[in-house]
């Protein structure tokens, strides 16, 4: 901002009296003169001393001395020019010593320059006694007050402008910078007064489209069905400070309805006392509109989906100020035709499970967790209710709690049959195997007889005995020696259950003892068998060695006559993401040979019950090895495949969780 011409007036600076008084003063009166100033101020009520009335009258006293002897040093230099600029250019800049920029007002400029024109003047009569002298002084007095006066009111003119500006500026940014649309609408002229941006964008013309715009252009993009809504709206505008919401579509450029919240009131009337103008604000509430929408379909949605489950919701004030919420299917389960006190609600519990609901209760409103299953008795019939929630406490107190309950009933009767099922199945199980082992004891004996008295025969009888009656004997033998084989294997495959305890095992130690036990075979066949060092893993010991014995024997034994055999057993850790899980660690155990192969059509029926690839003339064995493996690793809850070509080897692949 610039200043103000205080050149204006050519002459007006060059005293002659004046000078002395300012002198007179600061010599020998400038304490009487600050006093005299704050008596004229106090008596002509100046504006700006509310903001001084923190100070004291002394402290009052020595400001309006500092500012005195400024003045008055530069009247004694006669540049009263310099002095008005200073001040000036102090008020611009916001650096008055006890007031802000915006703080002075108009009648302070008047009253300030009449209070120091006024103590100037008593002390004029004080300096000098002859008449013409103190003429010219006052003279001088007055030509110094007018131009201080005149600079100080347009500054303080240009000040007010700028504010002015400033502000509409400000008002004009803020309306633009609003989320709605801020209009101006007059009823009398049916036109539209003034329109923020803000409608242009929502709607796509110009705002200098919308501002020239007629009543009749906005009721043509008007939905037909809202056009009268508008009018009975208006109607509703009667009242001073009414402030009215209506919810309309209007069409924008494209074609496409927008919906529109406006909240309108009265912004002038005429002189009939009918309403001129209205101001509003409009909001583009399409997307909540849509959002509204799909929330409406998905609380039907739920709701169904809680019929469907037999799950209630609700949310209960703990603290009775606001009432409880129940969903339809709530009240359904309980079989209530309405709201209910708590202690009519807990009138309906099973006697004996009063406390535990009341106790769960307690907890929950010190944990913020509630779960609990109860007993309800109402209209003749019992009903097993699970009930969860959770519970918002505020400074210890419990205020709300939001839950779910669902009817049980039927799942713990369920519960209670599988249960006792699985009673009777452990029952069956042990029985089971208390059969198996009595009765493999009992066929073991007669085999063993077989064996043995046939033997005998075979040796004494020998030289009497035909050729035919011999290999009879022969085929006699290998049948109870199969047999025998077929009961151990059908009782490990028994006694493969995973009932037994977990340990952390040695894997690589494992695989040692079974080459020990297979060295024989291995040697026979004059095999590598190499391993990679296998970590250890938490598992049941027994069936690892098991496990690890039928894999490497049946890589021996499908080995190929014209190749070494060579068996490769090694490791690696995969993490496993499931879509719908956490993810998991397992172990990948890898046991492969250059054996003969199989087909991999053949993959999954290797490890059925009995299953065989080749003819006992072939390979010796009953279809039981691969079966024991697999009941091995699902006690473990893992995984074996196999994968193989014909005459090329098969690999075993074992996945572990760890």
């Amino acid at each position: 901002m610039s200043l103000p011409n205080i050149t204006s007036y050519p002459g007006i600076y060059q005293y002659q009296h004046l000078p002395v008084l300012a002198k007179f003063i600061l010599d020998e009166h400038l304490r009487v003169f600050a006093e005299q100033q704050l008596k004229y101020a106090r008596q002509y009520s100046l504006p700006l001393l509310k903001f001084l009335a923190q100070y004291s009258d002394e402290q009052l006293i020595e400001i309006s001395m500092g500012s005195v002897a400024e003045l008055l040093g530069y009247l004694i230099n006669n540049k009263p020019a310099e002095q008005i600029d200073n001040s000036l250019q102090k008020w611009l800049a916001n650096q008055l010593d006890v007031v802000g920029k915006y703080d002075i007002a108009a009648e302070d400029i008047t009253l300030l320059n009449h209070v120091r024109g006024k103590s100037l003047r008593n002390f004029a009569y004080k300096l000098y006694n002859d008449d013409q002298d103190r003429y010219d002084l006052l003279d001088e007095i007055d030509d110094f007050l007018l131009s201080a006066t005149t600079a100080a009111a347009n500054t303080y003119i240009s000040i007010l402008k700028d504010r002015i500006n400033e502000e509409e500026e400000f008002k004009s940014k803020l309306s633009n910078a609003l989320p709605g649309s801020v209009y101006v609408i007059n009823l009398q002229e049916q036109k539209v007064l003034h329109a923020n941006d803000k409608l242009s964008q929502i709607l796509g013309y110009s705002t200098a489209q919308l501002n020239a715009a007629t009543i009749d252009f906005y009721q043509s993009i008007t939905h037909p069905d809202d056009w009268m809504k508008i009018i009975e709206h208006r109607n509703d505008l009667s009242d001073n400070n009414v402030v009215s919401s209506i919810e309309i579509r209007f069409k924008d450029r494209k074609g496409n309805y927008k919906w529109l919240r406006s909240y309108e009131t009265n912004l002038r009337r005429n002189d009939d006392g009918e309403i001129n103008e209205v101001i509003g604000v409009a909001f583009d509430v399409t997307g909540e509109k849509a959002i509204t929408e799909a929330l409406a379909v998905r609380e039907a949605q739920l709701l169904e989906a809680q019929t469907i489950a037999h799950i209630g919701s609700f949310e209960w004030d703990i603290t009775g100020r606001n009432s409880t919420t129940n969903t339809p299917e709530t009240y359904k389960i309980f079989e209530l035709e309405g709201m209910e006190k708590f202690e009519q609600f807990m009138a309906h519990v099973h006697n004996d499970d009063v406390k535990l609901v009341e106790e769960a209760l307690r907890q929950s409103f010190k944990t913020g967790n509630y779960d609990c299953i109860f007993r309800y008795l109402r209209n003749g019939i019992e009903k097993i209710i699970w009930s969860k929630g959770v519970v918002t406490i505020v400074g210890g107190i419990a205020v709300k709690m939001v839950g779910t309950v669902q009817d049980v009933t039927t799942i713990k009767r369920i519960e209670a049959e599988l249960k006792a099922k699985t009673i009777e199945l452990q029952k069956s199980n042990e029985s089971l195997q208390q059969f198996a082992s009595i009765a493999s004891h009992d066929l073991k004996e007669p085999l063993r007889k077989i064996s043995v008295f046939g033997s005998k025969v075979l040796n004494q009888e020998k030289d009497k005995l035909s050729n035919v009656s011999k290999a009879a004997l022969n085929k006699i033998f290998d049948s109870a020696r199969r047999m025998q084989q077929m009961i151990d294997d059908i009782l490990q495959f028994s006694f493969t259950q995973g009932n037994q305890q977990k340990q952390q095992t040695n894997l690589e130690e494992v695989v040692s003892e079974v080459k020990e036990l297979l060295s024989e075979n291995i040697s026979d066949k004059n095999a590598v068998v190499f391993s990679d060092g296998l970590p250890p893993a938490c598992v049941i010991a027994p069936q690892m060695r098991q496990l690890f014995q039928n894999l490497i024997a049946n890589a021996l034994k499908f080995s190929r006559d014209d190749e070494r055999p060579q068996i490769t057993i090694t490791h690696s850790y995969h993490i496993e993401k499931p879509a719908v899980s956490i993810e998991k660690k397992l172990l990948e155990i890898r046991i492969a040979d250059n054996g003969i192969g199989f087909n991999q059509e053949d993959h999954e029926k290797i490890f059925g019950l009995f299953y065989r690839l080749h003819s006992r003339a072939e390979f010796e064995g009953n279809g039981l090895g691969l079966s024991i493996c697999k009941k091995i690793v699902e006690n473990h809850n893992g995984k074996i495949t196999a994968e193989s070509k014909l005459g090329e080897g098969a690999t075993f692949k074992i996945l572990l969780p760890v």
